[in-house]
């Protein structure tokens, strides 16, 4: 069965799902080079669909992320109470859609999904699914784990009505346990204070989580008192917010009142505005944990599979890995609004169809990728100097040890916000000015955010103490102290780093890299940031990465089979000649 998946809010996105198998899945920022790209994504689309040598009437259905029929529900009052100025209960459902929805018994019959049939040139009928978000949220995490059984917890902004949903996922089956509607919301609550602090809301918030280990949560009593949490979730004191109205604001005087006057976007950064990042983070971790908590207790399962944009705080992560009680977790690398074309087209190939769950390999290489002979003929017309040194992977670490800093552009690229080793920038991670020297040269990113570190797992527990793989760049743990010293670059200030594990199974060329450091080193770990600068999308092509070598101050590139070093000595040549 091929199932096309669709997102297009924020980081749309496309995906391709065949028999339960993801053939590709990549967002539209990718192609068009717009950040967080909320357009329809016709180029993704595209993509997916010449990557699998299919046309449009070759789909059987396609799963769209959102269910425009849950806002003709009856509200309960909720259009009195939570005004939105984007008037979604009127314009944002289709004529058709507009029925009344009777009520038995004092309860909504409430819309699970819609359905629309497209008839296409020729006599084909493309099924369409209007699912709601979270369950796409749900889907993408319960089936990219491979988990048989898990507690499914899916916490964000929001989507149709609900923020966040607790499920529990057993097989092919996926039965929502609770949920709690916006304007309750921690993904919200997050970004007020995003805004609050002078970062840009839905998008800022990693640089607060990255802030907020330069202060102290000195306001953590102040904020608490903000989210009630209980045994059904949480409320927030609305009063504080308006982040549901008709205004550019999310936040209400009364919050000024609370934490002092807000800060002015661009403006230096105080240590009072470091304090009120760490008593958010603080306070956001503590009611992480205790949905987390709640979902192991209402699932019943010892395992968590969780998505949803607040997904990617792995501060808080880290928290639930350490302390939730789970025997394993499964954070879902694409878990933004992106993630949830995935999970779209895998709900109705196995919630909706019968097809059999497959095993997903642990990586989220799900995009586009370049053969040896594509990149060669990029290389050659763009006239690079370039070798082609008979071992990659020691020609790179042997760099990376001399200092130098190295686009790293190799295989399928990466579906959400993180570069796990095919669209990577790759450092020597025992230079404590490493850091400075790559916001300088290359990421021109504020000071207060932390470069994460990668190793192979099997050096993980000796370097970080860590007793589980984390292949995707979602979990914060604590640096051993005796570590330190030898990884400055990586060690956040709060003594924490985001560490990427990876196996010769899983990428073999990025796991070879690493491991030839450390014999060359002694230190069996690297500086992993995403291939871009700040204020870019990842890059995607061979002539995004030939663009971003030439206008920033790396090193050398290594694309592919081949290699390319700035002022290179005499053994270099145009046109690709051994080294």
């Amino acid at each position: 069965m091929k199932v096309l998946g669709l997102n297009f809010s924020n980081d749309a996105a496309a995906a391709l799902v065949i028999d339960g198998a993801v053939v590709g899945a990549v967002q539209e920022e990718r192609f068009t080079r717009i950040k967080h790209d909320a357009g329809f994504p016709s180029q993704a689309v595209h993509w997916c669909l010449r990557e699998a040598g299919l046309q449009l009437a070759d789909l059987d259905a396609v799963g769209f992320f959102w269910n425009p029929g849950v806002h003709a529900e009856p509200a309960n009052g909720r259009l009195a109470s939570v005004p939105r100025d984007h008037l979604e209960y009127l314009y944002s459902v289709p004529v058709h859609l507009m029925r009344h929805f009777d009520r038995q018994g004092g309860d909504s019959l409430g819309v699970d999904r819609v359905e629309q049939t497209l008839h296409l040139r020729g006599g084909k009928s493309l099924r369409t699914h209007y699912l709601t978000h979270h369950l796409c949220h749900a889907a993408g995490a319960f089936y990219r784990s491979n988990f048989n059984g898990a507690a499914i917890l899916t916490v964000d902004g929001y989507g149709e009505r609900a923020s966040t949903t607790i499920c529990r996922g057993e097989g092919r089956r996926i039965e929502t346990l609770l949920e709690v509607e916006f304007p309750h919301s921690l993904g919200s609550f997050y970004a007020a204070l995003t805004q609050f602090l002078g970062f840009k809301a839905n998008s800022g918030e990693g640089k607060v989580m990255g802030l907020a280990a330069y202060g102290q949560p000195t306001y953590a009593d102040a904020l608490r008192p903000l989210i009630r949490l209980h045994d059904d979730g949480f409320e927030l004191d609305l009063s504080y917010f308006s982040y549901f109205l008709p205004r550019k604001r999310r936040y209400t005087d009364k919050l000024v009142r609370l934490l002092g006057p807000e800060r002015t976007p661009e403006s230096a950064l105080t240590s009072r505005h470091e304090d009120i990042a760490a008593s958010l983070q603080l306070v956001v971790e503590e009611a992480l944990l205790h949905l987390a908590t709640l979902a192991r207790v209402r699932a019943g399962e010892p395992n968590l599979a969780m998505a949803g944009g607040v997904t990617l705080n792995c501060k808080a992560n880290g928290r639930i890995a350490r302390e939730g009680g789970f025997e394993r977790c499964y954070f879902m690398p694409a878990a933004s609004d992106a993630g949830t074309a995935l999970g779209a087209a895998l709900y109705v190939s196995h919630g909706l169809h019968t097809v059999p769950r497959v095993y997903h390999p642990e990586s989220d290489a799900l995009g586009p990728h370049f053969d040896d002979a594509a990149i060669r003929k990029t290389l050659q017309v763009s006239g690079c100097a370039f070798t082609e040194p008979p071992d990659l992977a020691e020609a790179v670490a042997a760099l990376l040890a001399a200092g130098q800093i190295v686009g790293f552009f190799q295989g399928r690229a990466e579906y959400g916000p993180r570069a796990l080793g095919n669209r990577s920038i790759l450092a020597d991670p025992r230079r404590a000015e490493m850091k400075d020297t790559l916001n300088a040269r290359v990421k021109f990113r504020e000071y207060f955010r932390p470069f994460a570190p990668f190793c192979a797992v099997e050096d993980a527990e000796d370097w970080f103490a860590i007793g589980h793989a984390t292949p995707y760049m979602l979990e914060a743990h604590p640096v051993p102290e005796a570590r330190r010293s030898q990884l400055g670059a990586i060690t956040h200030v709060d003594g924490s780093a985001r560490l990427q594990t990876v196996s010769a199974a899983q990428n073999p060329r990025y796991h070879a890299v690493v491991r030839a450091f450390g014999r060359l080193t002694g230190v069996p770990v690297l500086v992993n940031t995403s291939f871009n600068v700040r204020g870019e999308p990842v890059v995607n092509s061979v002539a995004d990465a030939l663009r971003c070598f030439y206008t920033t101050d790396l090193d050398a590139l290594a694309i592919g089979s081949f290699l390319l070093v700035k002022a290179p000595g005499p053994g270099a040549a145009t046109g690709g000649e051994r080294a």
